[in-house]
């Protein structure tokens, strides 16, 4: 999760503020190693190993940022640029393991759902991410247009799947559910921080998002440790070959056109 800090951006306050980011990212630090070891414990990162994966990079890059802001004090800012910029894109791999779970019941769509996913990613950073990198800006103005586009994309992809989960009523269960509502609280409060800082400028990014970002990062792991505690088995819906095939055709149609959409809307 790349918003932990503000570290990258402008320097860190002093005194309650500086208090309080600290606390609310080791936090979220320490819901990632739980999360993590329970995964191994359970066997659950064989179910959903690219959300693992995922969780796995987030906690050792932040363990090896943390050392390197102790030890290496003039290498951080750098360090911490690389690494939450890298962390902004390994997230779209959340959104990819939950468009595999989606997809699940259409085993002819799943492979078409998961590159669908990429797909859009890949064209939205295209056309509405990388300007804001390419765009001669301030290395503070260009933060928080990458991490502001980034987040929305990533809420219309989740938006996006929510729609299929829902419209098609394919079941969720609670692990997956847990995975959607905690990345969708994570991203909902990111966009609204972003926005705030770039209305109000740095002196709110330094003060105020220094302990708000690390907060959404714990209020997301804190719900997918409880949505991930135990393996939930996924109940499964009743359906005869015909109407699999039909939904499926149904499905393909329906993401078909969507992307023509899409592509349209990207071109004017």
């Amino acid at each position: 999760m790349g918003e932990r800090g503000s570290g990258g951006a402008c320097p860190s306050p002093a005194g309650i503020m500086h208090f309080l980011g600290v606390v609310f990212s080791w936090c979220g630090i320490f819901l990632e190693g739980l999360l993590i070891l329970r995964g191994v414990g359970t066997r659950m990162f064989k179910v959903f190993p690219l959300f693992f994966s995922y969780l796995a990079f987030c906690f050792s890059t932040a363990l090896c940022v943390y050392l390197i802001s102790w030890r290496l004090p003039g290498v951080y800012p750098s360090a911490y640029w690389l690494y939450y910029l890298v962390t902004i894109l390994v997230e779209f791999t959340v959104l990819v393991e939950i468009s595999d779970h989606i997809f699940r019941p259409f085993p002819a769509l799943r492979s078409l759902g998961r590159a669908l996913t990429i797909l859009i990613s890949v064209a939205l950073g295209l056309v509405y991410i990388l300007p804001t990198i390419l765009r001669p800006t301030g290395r503070s103005r260009t933060l928080l247009d990458f991490a502001l586009r980034a987040s929305v994309t990533k809420a219309l992809i989740l938006l996006v799947l929510f729609y299929v989960a829902r419209h098609y009523g394919t079941p969720l269960g609670k692990n997956l559910a847990g995975i959607m509502l905690g990345f969708s609280i994570y991203l909902g409060l990111n966009v609204v921080m972003m926005t705030g800082a770039k209305a109000y400028g740095s002196a709110l990014y330094g003060q105020v998002l220094w302990f708000m970002a690390p907060l959404g990062l714990s209020l997301c792991a804190l719900v997918w440790t409880v949505a991930l505690w135990d393996l939930v088995p996924v109940p499964r819906k009743e359906a005869s070959p015909t109407d699999l095939e039909r939904n499926s055709e149904t499905v393909a149609l329906e993401l078909t056109r969507f992307n023509n959409e899409l592509s349209k809307l990207m071109h004017k």
